[in-house]
């Protein structure tokens, strides 16, 4: 199987790098200018067997490498950093954006190790929450200030803006679990005393708090760059964002008084779309 997997990797980087070096010539019509329909149709030959060879590269790195000394802790950098290494040049030879979402999942396998090594150690254990919440924050700042300086801007900052969603609502859903079974045996009295009285489950108040804070920070940046780029990709992220994380808030901080809750979020959200209908009627009044 792992021959298989060898040969089919090869065989996708050869065909790849064939079509690049073949078509280029025939590319060019008589006299010298370059046609655009064969220049795209060489793209393609060049961009998806490229970066579908390039993640089995990664793939079968890691296969043919592990346990090679008991310790993987350094795999995930050496097959991250080939990862990124041939999707740069994947990237350099036609400037399609498929070899930067490879980037990404490569510099992606190494951070979490890196997270894992360094990051995770940072702080008290009361902190681990933020500190998981702010390295996911990280990663998307990093890689779409990076992606923000080549052609395929938008590529970059959407693959890595909802890899943030995803993280940090997979961050609010732990604690809205490990809160939920707190406050499940809280209520049953089992607290090591027997009082039968009951007691609140671990507060993770301050967590949320700042993890929402880190939320509105990267709407916020999602939000100008979609009035930069145009990019709809950016105006789903600024979206989407607040309309997952802030329910998803509710459950860990809205244990007492849910119903004001509800009242404070639906008056927020009727001040805003108030005010966007009013920018659109006073637009549509000037012209």
């Amino acid at each position: 199987n792992y021959s298989v997997g060898l040969g089919s990797t090869a065989a996708l980087l050869l065909f790849a790098l064939a079509a690049m070096l073949l078509g280029r010539d025939r590319s060019r019509v008589a006299d010298g200018d370059i046609d655009s329909r064969n220049g795209r149709g060489r793209e393609e030959l060049v961009t998806w067997p490229g970066s579908i060879g390039i993640l089995g590269v990664g793939l079968m790195l890691a296969v043919g490498l592990e346990d090679v000394d008991g310790s993987e802790d350094w795999l995930p950098y050496l097959v991250g950093g080939v990862v990124v290494a041939l999707s740069v040049v994947g990237y350099a030879a036609v400037r399609r954006g498929a070899f930067v979402v490879t980037a990404i999942l490569g510099l992606g396998l190494a951070y979490i190790q890196l997270a894992d090594d360094v990051l995770v150690d940072i702080g008290d254990r009361d902190d681990q929450v933020i500190i998981v919440a702010a390295t996911i924050a990280v990663f998307v700042l990093g890689v779409t200030a990076l992606g923000w300086l080549l052609r395929a801007r938008a590529i970059a900052g959407v693959v890595a803006g909802v890899i943030g969603v995803i993280g940090l609502n997979i961050v609010l859903l732990a604690l809205v679990v490990v809160r939920a079974v707190g406050d499940f045996f809280g209520e049953l009295g089992m607290d090591g005393v027997g009082s039968g009285r009951g007691s609140r489950g671990p507060d993770y108040d301050n967590d949320v708090y700042v993890i929402l804070a880190i939320a509105a920070v990267l709407t916020v940046l999602w939000a100008l760059a979609a009035s930069l780029d145009g990019n709809p990709g950016f105006t789903v992220l600024a979206i989407a964002m607040p309309a997952t994380m802030v329910p998803m808030a509710t459950f860990v901080l809205a244990v007492e008084h849910p119903t004001w809750w509800g009242v404070a979020l639906a008056a927020v959200g009727a001040v805003l779309l108030a005010l966007v209908g009013l920018r659109q009627l006073l637009g549509r009044t000037k012209h």
